[in-house]
Protein backbone atom coordinates (compact mmCIF):
# COMPACT_ATOMS: atom_id res chain seq x y z
CA UNK A 1 0.00 0.00 0.00
CA UNK A 2 1.03 3.59 -0.54
CA UNK A 3 1.07 5.55 2.24
CA UNK A 4 1.80 9.54 2.56
CA UNK A 5 2.94 10.34 6.49
CA UNK A 6 2.83 14.57 6.63
CA UNK A 7 5.66 15.29 9.49
CA UNK A 8 7.42 12.17 9.15
CA UNK A 9 10.40 13.14 9.47
CA UNK A 10 9.96 14.63 12.95
CA UNK A 11 9.15 12.91 16.48
CA UNK A 12 6.48 10.38 16.29
CA UNK A 13 6.52 10.71 12.53
CA UNK A 14 9.88 9.15 12.49
CA UNK A 15 8.96 6.09 14.48
CA UNK A 16 6.21 5.52 12.85
CA UNK A 17 7.78 5.69 9.12
CA UNK A 18 10.34 2.99 10.46
CA UNK A 19 6.97 0.50 11.89
CA UNK A 20 5.34 1.01 8.29
CA UNK A 21 8.39 0.76 6.06
CA UNK A 22 7.83 -2.44 7.17
CA UNK A 23 5.55 -3.50 4.82
CA UNK A 24 4.08 -0.86 3.08
CA UNK A 25 5.62 2.12 0.51
CA UNK A 26 6.05 4.97 2.50
CA UNK A 27 6.10 8.85 1.16
CA UNK A 28 7.08 11.96 3.61
CA UNK A 29 6.04 14.73 3.54
CA UNK A 30 7.92 17.29 5.45
CA UNK A 31 9.33 21.02 5.48
CA UNK A 32 11.94 19.80 8.26
CA UNK A 33 11.38 22.87 10.05
CA UNK A 34 11.74 20.50 13.41
CA UNK A 35 11.83 17.18 11.89
CA UNK A 36 15.69 16.14 10.40
CA UNK A 37 16.68 13.73 7.74
CA UNK A 38 19.20 12.09 10.01
CA UNK A 39 15.41 10.69 11.24
CA UNK A 40 13.96 9.67 8.30
CA UNK A 41 14.16 5.78 7.38
CA UNK A 42 16.01 5.17 4.09
CA UNK A 43 13.27 2.86 2.93
CA UNK A 44 10.89 5.67 2.28
CA UNK A 45 10.61 8.64 -0.02
CA UNK A 46 11.11 12.02 1.48
CA UNK A 47 9.53 15.16 0.49
CA UNK A 48 10.22 18.31 1.30
CA UNK A 49 7.57 20.66 1.14
CA UNK A 50 5.30 22.23 3.22
CA UNK A 51 1.41 21.10 4.05
CA UNK A 52 -0.17 24.92 3.57
CA UNK A 53 1.25 24.42 -0.17
CA UNK A 54 -1.64 22.74 -1.99
CA UNK A 55 0.97 22.07 -4.83
CA UNK A 56 3.18 20.46 -2.02
CA UNK A 57 0.43 18.11 -0.28
CA UNK A 58 -1.19 16.95 -4.33
CA UNK A 59 2.72 15.92 -5.53
CA UNK A 60 2.97 14.20 -2.23
CA UNK A 61 -0.63 12.48 -2.13
CA UNK A 62 -0.43 11.40 -5.79
CA UNK A 63 -1.40 7.72 -5.72
CA UNK A 64 -2.09 7.30 -2.18
CA UNK A 65 -4.37 5.16 -0.54
CA UNK A 66 -4.06 6.27 3.25
CA UNK A 67 -2.77 9.50 4.95
CA UNK A 68 -1.22 9.61 8.38
CA UNK A 69 -1.34 13.64 9.54
CA UNK A 70 1.32 14.37 12.08
CA UNK A 71 2.53 17.98 10.79
CA UNK A 72 1.94 20.73 12.73
CA UNK A 73 3.15 23.04 15.02
CA UNK A 74 2.64 21.57 18.26
CA UNK A 75 3.07 24.33 20.91
CA UNK A 76 0.33 25.14 22.82
CA UNK A 77 1.91 27.95 24.34
CA UNK A 78 2.95 29.40 21.76
CA UNK A 79 1.90 33.12 21.33
CA UNK A 80 2.26 32.76 17.32
CA UNK A 81 -1.44 32.50 16.85
CA UNK A 82 -1.64 33.54 12.97
CA UNK A 83 1.25 30.49 11.84
CA UNK A 84 -0.22 27.81 14.25
CA UNK A 85 -3.76 28.55 12.03
CA UNK A 86 -2.08 28.54 8.65
CA UNK A 87 -0.51 25.38 9.10
CA UNK A 88 -2.54 23.48 12.00
CA UNK A 89 -6.17 24.06 10.19
CA UNK A 90 -5.52 25.91 6.61
CA UNK A 91 -2.48 22.87 5.82
CA UNK A 92 -4.81 20.13 7.87
CA UNK A 93 -7.79 21.25 4.99
CA UNK A 94 -5.26 21.08 2.01
CA UNK A 95 -4.50 17.41 2.95
CA UNK A 96 -7.76 16.32 4.15
CA UNK A 97 -9.51 17.91 0.85
CA UNK A 98 -6.90 16.09 -1.19
CA UNK A 99 -7.66 13.11 0.28
CA UNK A 100 -10.80 13.10 -0.39
CA UNK A 101 -9.93 13.81 -4.12
CA UNK A 102 -8.28 10.60 -4.49
CA UNK A 103 -10.66 8.70 -1.77
CA UNK A 104 -7.32 8.32 0.30
CA UNK A 105 -8.37 7.55 4.20
CA UNK A 106 -6.92 9.92 7.03
CA UNK A 107 -5.60 9.02 10.62
CA UNK A 108 -5.45 12.34 12.41
CA UNK A 109 -3.35 13.29 15.17
CA UNK A 110 -5.04 15.89 17.07
CA UNK A 111 -4.57 16.64 20.55
CA UNK A 112 -5.38 16.76 24.29
CA UNK A 113 -5.45 20.82 24.15
CA UNK A 114 -9.07 20.51 22.72
CA UNK A 115 -10.11 19.83 25.99
CA UNK A 116 -9.04 23.04 27.38
CA UNK A 117 -8.59 24.05 30.87
CA UNK A 118 -11.61 21.54 31.86
CA UNK A 119 -11.06 19.26 35.19
CA UNK A 120 -9.86 15.57 33.69
CA UNK A 121 -10.59 13.02 33.39
CA UNK A 122 -11.26 14.42 29.97
CA UNK A 123 -13.98 11.60 27.56
CA UNK A 124 -13.36 11.66 24.29
CA UNK A 125 -17.17 12.37 23.67
CA UNK A 126 -16.93 15.55 25.95
CA UNK A 127 -17.63 18.87 25.05
CA UNK A 128 -14.39 20.81 24.00
CA UNK A 129 -13.41 24.14 25.07
CA UNK A 130 -9.53 24.46 23.63
CA UNK A 131 -8.17 27.77 25.49
CA UNK A 132 -4.94 27.87 22.80
CA UNK A 133 -4.75 28.32 19.17
CA UNK A 134 -3.27 25.29 18.95
CA UNK A 135 -5.94 23.51 20.33
CA UNK A 136 -8.81 25.76 18.19
CA UNK A 137 -6.98 25.06 15.46
CA UNK A 138 -6.74 21.06 16.32
CA UNK A 139 -10.83 21.26 16.56
CA UNK A 140 -11.85 23.14 13.99
CA UNK A 141 -9.79 20.51 11.67
CA UNK A 142 -11.80 17.51 13.26
CA UNK A 143 -14.31 18.65 12.23
CA UNK A 144 -13.03 18.52 8.53
CA UNK A 145 -11.82 15.12 9.07
CA UNK A 146 -13.13 13.10 5.61
CA UNK A 147 -16.33 10.93 6.73
CA UNK A 148 -14.37 7.48 8.02
CA UNK A 149 -11.03 8.91 9.40
CA UNK A 150 -9.49 7.67 12.93
CA UNK A 151 -8.89 11.15 15.07
CA UNK A 152 -6.58 10.04 17.76
CA UNK A 153 -6.17 12.86 20.32
CA UNK A 154 -2.97 12.49 21.85
CA UNK A 155 -1.77 13.63 25.48
CA UNK A 156 1.42 13.91 26.76
CA UNK A 157 3.84 11.98 24.15
CA UNK A 158 7.89 11.12 25.19
CA UNK A 159 10.37 8.93 24.41
CA UNK A 160 13.63 8.47 22.02
CA UNK A 161 13.43 12.23 19.68
CA UNK A 162 10.93 13.56 21.88
CA UNK A 163 11.22 17.66 22.99
CA UNK A 164 8.80 17.54 25.63
CA UNK A 165 8.94 17.98 29.19
CA UNK A 166 10.38 14.26 30.05
CA UNK A 167 12.78 14.80 27.25
CA UNK A 168 14.00 17.88 28.48
CA UNK A 169 14.21 17.04 32.63
CA UNK A 170 15.65 13.80 31.72
CA UNK A 171 18.59 15.30 29.71
CA UNK A 172 19.10 17.65 31.89
CA UNK A 173 19.76 15.16 34.87
CA UNK A 174 21.97 12.67 33.55
CA UNK A 175 24.22 15.68 32.34
CA UNK A 176 23.98 17.26 35.64
CA UNK A 177 22.52 20.31 34.80
CA UNK A 178 19.86 22.57 37.10
CA UNK A 179 15.88 21.77 36.62
CA UNK A 180 14.38 24.54 35.82
CA UNK A 181 10.28 24.57 36.74
CA UNK A 182 7.69 26.94 35.75
CA UNK A 183 5.28 27.59 38.51
CA UNK A 184 4.53 25.22 41.38
CA UNK A 185 5.33 22.03 39.38
CA UNK A 186 1.89 20.52 40.50
CA UNK A 187 0.66 20.57 37.11
CA UNK A 188 -0.05 17.19 35.69
CA UNK A 189 0.14 15.32 32.57
CA UNK A 190 -0.83 12.20 30.89
CA UNK A 191 2.40 10.91 29.56
CA UNK A 192 2.48 8.34 26.97
CA UNK A 193 5.18 6.75 25.07
CA UNK A 194 5.81 7.33 21.61
CA UNK A 195 6.02 3.07 21.22
CA UNK A 196 2.37 3.26 22.19
CA UNK A 197 1.16 6.08 20.01
CA UNK A 198 2.19 4.43 17.25
CA UNK A 199 0.30 1.31 17.84
CA UNK A 200 -2.86 3.23 18.19
CA UNK A 201 -1.76 4.41 15.07
CA UNK A 202 -1.88 1.87 13.71
CA UNK A 203 -5.41 1.69 14.21
CA UNK A 204 -5.97 3.33 11.37
CA UNK A 205 -5.79 0.71 8.93
CA UNK A 206 -9.31 -0.97 10.92
CA UNK A 207 -10.90 1.75 12.83
CA UNK A 208 -12.27 4.91 12.57
CA UNK A 209 -13.90 7.36 15.21
CA UNK A 210 -12.44 9.94 17.62
CA UNK A 211 -9.99 8.37 20.34
CA UNK A 212 -7.99 9.66 23.39
CA UNK A 213 -4.50 7.95 23.03
CA UNK A 214 -3.12 8.24 27.15
CA UNK A 215 -2.62 6.10 29.87
CA UNK A 216 -5.42 7.33 32.01
CA UNK A 217 -2.78 8.86 34.78
CA UNK A 218 -1.92 12.01 35.65
CA UNK A 219 1.18 12.91 37.14
CA UNK A 220 3.08 16.03 38.27
CA UNK A 221 5.98 17.18 37.24
CA UNK A 222 8.01 17.47 40.89
CA UNK A 223 7.15 13.58 40.69
CA UNK A 224 8.24 13.13 37.48
CA UNK A 225 11.54 14.72 38.62
CA UNK A 226 11.97 12.60 41.37
CA UNK A 227 11.29 9.25 38.89
CA UNK A 228 13.82 10.83 36.81
CA UNK A 229 16.34 11.58 39.80
CA UNK A 230 15.86 8.21 41.63
CA UNK A 231 16.22 5.84 37.86
CA UNK A 232 19.29 7.69 37.56
CA UNK A 233 20.48 8.27 40.50
CA UNK A 234 21.60 11.62 40.21
CA UNK A 235 20.29 14.28 42.26
CA UNK A 236 20.22 17.82 40.28
CA UNK A 237 19.25 21.28 41.69
CA UNK A 238 15.35 22.84 41.01
CA UNK A 239 14.94 25.88 40.60
CA UNK A 240 11.26 27.32 40.17
CA UNK A 241 10.56 30.56 37.67
CA UNK A 242 7.18 32.39 37.25
CA UNK A 243 4.65 30.02 35.65
CA UNK A 244 3.49 30.08 32.05
CA UNK A 245 -0.23 30.26 30.79
CA UNK A 246 -0.87 26.62 30.37
CA UNK A 247 -3.42 24.25 31.07
CA UNK A 248 -2.94 23.14 34.90
CA UNK A 249 -4.33 19.50 34.75
CA UNK A 250 -4.79 17.43 32.04
CA UNK A 251 -5.60 12.97 32.25
CA UNK A 252 -6.95 10.94 29.47
CA UNK A 253 -10.53 8.86 29.83
CA UNK A 254 -9.03 5.78 27.39
CA UNK A 255 -11.98 3.98 28.57
CA UNK A 256 -13.88 3.81 24.94
CA UNK A 257 -9.85 2.86 23.14
CA UNK A 258 -9.95 0.49 25.96
CA UNK A 259 -11.51 -2.22 23.69
CA UNK A 260 -8.67 -1.96 20.90
CA UNK A 261 -5.86 -0.98 22.33
CA UNK A 262 -3.93 -0.06 25.43
CA UNK A 263 -0.66 1.57 26.50
CA UNK A 264 1.89 -1.09 27.46
CA UNK A 265 4.94 1.19 28.54
CA UNK A 266 4.52 2.49 31.83
CA UNK A 267 6.80 6.20 32.99
CA UNK A 268 8.74 4.38 35.08
CA UNK A 269 9.88 1.99 32.22
CA UNK A 270 9.72 4.86 29.65
CA UNK A 271 12.24 6.82 32.01
CA UNK A 272 15.07 3.96 32.74
CA UNK A 273 14.86 3.59 28.43
CA UNK A 274 15.09 6.99 27.51
CA UNK A 275 17.60 7.56 30.50
CA UNK A 276 19.59 4.72 28.44
CA UNK A 277 19.18 5.98 25.48
CA UNK A 278 21.05 9.51 25.67
CA UNK A 279 24.86 9.98 25.14
CA UNK A 280 26.34 11.02 27.97
CA UNK A 281 29.38 10.22 30.54
CA UNK A 282 28.68 10.16 34.16
CA UNK A 283 30.83 12.53 36.65
CA UNK A 284 33.43 10.65 38.29
CA UNK A 285 32.54 10.79 42.49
Amino acid sequence: MKIVVTGGAGFIGSHLVEKLANEHDVTILDNLSTGRKEWVDPRAKLIKGDIRDIADVRKAMRGCEMVFHLAAIADARSSNADDIYAVDFLGSKNVFDTAKLINAKVVFASSAAVYGDAPPPHRDDAECKPISQYGKSKLRAEKICPEGSLILRFFNVYGPRGHGVINIFTEKTVKYEDVKIFGTGMQTRDYVHVEDVIEALLLGFKHSGIYNVGTGKETNLLDVIDLIQRISGIRTHKSFAMPKKEIQRSQADIARISAIWSPKISLKLGIKELISSIDYKPKKK
